[in-house]
C-alpha cells in the first residue's frame, strides 16, 4: 500500500513538473514575440536609382529618379513610418542637423518614392534654394520609426540610411500653387489664374503670398473678396475676425480701406494678414534716402513706376517700403529679385550698370516667386 502511494505521488509530480516545464516555455515564446529588436540600417538597402542627375526642361515630363528600401524586420509586427529627408552636407552636422531638411511623407505601405524631372526640380530649387545651373551635393536619409497605435512616438527609437547625389537644377518658369482672388462686390476677377489678383506659395507649403489693390475695400458694400484654391478649387473666406480665414466662409472685408498692400495667407493656421505699402527707391544717387524717390502705382499695369530716376554706373539702389528696410527688395547672385528685409536682411544692393536718367519699374503682380523688375 504504501508502494502504490509513492507511486501515484511521483507519477503526480511528474505531470506538474511537464505542465510547469510547459508553461515557462509558453510564457518565454510568448515574450520572444513581443521583443522588439531594430534592425540593422544597412539592411534597409536604401538606394537610387541614379547618383548623378543634370536637370532641364527635356527632363521635365521624365521619371528621374526612384528611392527604393526594403521593409525592416523588428522581430514582431509593426507598421513603420517612412519619411525622405532631403538636404545639404553642411546642414547635416552640428546641433542642429537635419533641422532644415525638406520632409517627404511617405505612405504606409509604400517601400519607394519616384520623381518626374519638374517635381524633383522644384524640390531642388525652390525648397530646398540649391543654386541653379550649378552642381551641388544633395544627402537623402530615410528615417524609420514606429509610432504607438494613437498616433504619438514610442520608445523604439528610429533608424536612419543615408545617401549622397550629385544634382544641378535648372531655373524653370514656376506656375506655384495658388489662392486666386474673387471679388464679390465692386469687381470681378477672371476666373483663372491672373496677375495682380493671387497669392502663391513659393516654397509649396502652406504659406502664400501677393500684392493686391483693394481702393474699395471699405465695409460691407466696397470690396469684399474670397480666396479660391486654384489647385482643388477651395474656398477661403471670413473666420471669427478680418485676420482669420474659414473653409467655405463669407466674403473678406477690411475697414478702412488700405488700398495697396502685401496680403499673407497660412492656410494650416488660417490667418491673413493685411500690410498697407508705398514702394521707394533708396540707393548711392539720393544719399540712401528712403522718401525722396516715391514710385507711383499704376492700377492699369499693376506695377509700381519711378520716372527720371537719374542713377550712376558702379553705384547701387534698393527698392523700400514706407520708409523703412523692413519690406524691402534686392537680389540675389544670380541678379534674381528677392525679399531683403526682416526677419532675414539677406540679398545683394542692385548695381546700376549705366549712367543716366531711367524709368524704373518694379512688377509685384504675379506673387510671391514672380516679383521682378527693369531699368529702361
Amino acid at each position: 500500500m504504501i508502494a502504490s502511494f509513492i507511486q501515484s505521488y511521483a507519477m503526480k509530480n511528474q505531470f506538474l513538473l511537464i505542465f510547469i516545464i510547459f508553461l515557462f516555455a509558453a510564457c518565454k515564446k510568448e515574450q520572444s514575440q513581443n521583443i522588439v529588436i531594430p534592425p540593422a540600417a544597412n539592411s534597409l538597402s536604401f538606394s537610387s536609382t541614379a547618383t548623378s542627375l543634370v536637370l532641364s526642361e527635356a527632363t521635365d515630363a521624365s521619371r528621374v529618379v526612384t528611392f527604393t528600401f526594403k521593409a525592416p524586420d523588428y522581430g514582431i509586427k509593426v507598421v513603420p513610418v517612412y519619411t525622405l529627408q532631403f538636404d545639404v552636407p553642411a546642414d547635416t552636422i552640428g546641433a542642429n542637423a537635419w533641422g532644415k531638411a525638406i520632409n517627404v511623407k511617405l505612405a504606409a505601405d509604400s517601400l519607394q518614392k519616384s520623381y518626374t524631372g519638374a517635381d524633383f526640380n522644384a524640390l531642388l530649387s525652390v525648397q530646398l534654394l540649391l543654386p541653379t545651373g550649378v552642381n551641388s551635393t544633395l544627402v537623402v536619409r530615410l528615417k524609420t520609426e514606429v509610432n504607438q497605435n494613437i498616433g504619438t512616438g514610442s520608445t523604439i527609437q528610429p533608424i536612419y540610411s543615408v545617401l549622397k547625389m550629385d544634382v544641378t537644377p535648372y531655373k524653370a518658369i514656376m506656375e506655384y500653387p495658388a489662392l486666386l482672388v474673387k471679388g464679390a462686390n465692386s469687381w470681378k476677377t477672371p476666373l483663372e489664374q491672373s496677375a495682380g489678383f493671387l497669392l502663391t506659395s513659393a516654397k509649396f507649403n502652406s504659406k502664400y503670398e501677393g500684392y493686391i489693390d483693394l481702393p474699395n475695400a471699405d465695409g460691407w458694400g466696397g470690396d469684399a473678396f474670397q480666396l479660391v484654391s486654384a489647385k482643388d478649387a477651395k474656398v477661403y473666406g471670413w473666420g471669427t475676425d478680418a485676420n482669420t480665414l474659414s473653409l467655405g466662409g463669407g466674403n473678406l472685408w477690411l475697414t478702412p480701406s488700405p488700398a495697396y498692400m502685401k496680403v499673407n495667407v497660412d492656410l494650416d493656421a488660417l490667418t491673413i494678414n493685411y500690410t498697407p505699402v508705398k514702394f521707394f527707391i533708396s540707393g548711392d544717387d539720393n544719399g540712401w534716402s528712403t522718401s525722396s524717390t516715391p514710385m507711383i502705382y499704376n492700377a492699369a499695369t499693376k506695377k509700381w513706376i519711378a520716372a527720371n530716376v537719374s542713377l550712376t554706373a558702379g553705384k547701387a539702389f534698393v527698392f523700400t517700403c514706407n520708409g523703412a528696410y523692413d519690406i524691402s527688395y534686392k537680389v540675389d547672385d544670380k541678379g534674381t529679385l528677392m525679399f531683403a528685409g526682416a526677419p532675414s536682411w539677406g540679398g545683394i544692393n542692385i548695381p546700376v550698370t549705366k549712367t543716366g536718367v531711367f524709368t524704373v519699374t518694379l512688377d509685384l503682380s504675379g506673387g510671391d516667386g514672380n516679383y521682378t523688375y527693369s531699368i529702361n
